[in-house]
């Protein structure tokens, strides 16, 4: 599945769903698609998205020489973190915020 975020300030972004609703969670919403969160609640969503993945980040830290998948064919690529995921994401929660539009999301 795949998701897909929206607002009438900025272009959509689309990601996949399992890292979706793991920050949908994390912005404070139930996680369900679809779903929105309004323009009022933009800034506070921004600030728990942000404490969330330090708290994540600081639970699934992993030693340095381990940041290479092991998986057979995809062996030796480089794994992509939940923040490196979470920035568009982030970069398009701030200008609907400053627009003071609502963030929206469902599947794409």
């Amino acid at each position: 599945m795949l998701v897909r975020f929206s607002s009438t300030a900025t272009e959509p972004i689309t990601m996949f769903g399992d890292s979706a609703i793991q920050l949908i969670k994390m912005l404070g919403a139930s996680g369900a698609i679809p779903g929105a969160i309004g323009a009022e609640d933009i800034p506070r969503a921004i600030q728990r998205l942000r404490q969330a993945l330090q708290e994540y980040a600081a639970q699934t830290a992993v030693p340095a020489d381990a940041d290479m998948l092991d998986d057979g064919d995809r062996a030796g690529e480089p794994r992509v973190g939940l923040a490196t995921r979470a920035a568009p994401l982030l970069g398009l929660l701030e200008r609907a915020g400053v627009a003071n539009v609502p963030l929206m999301w469902e599947v794409a």
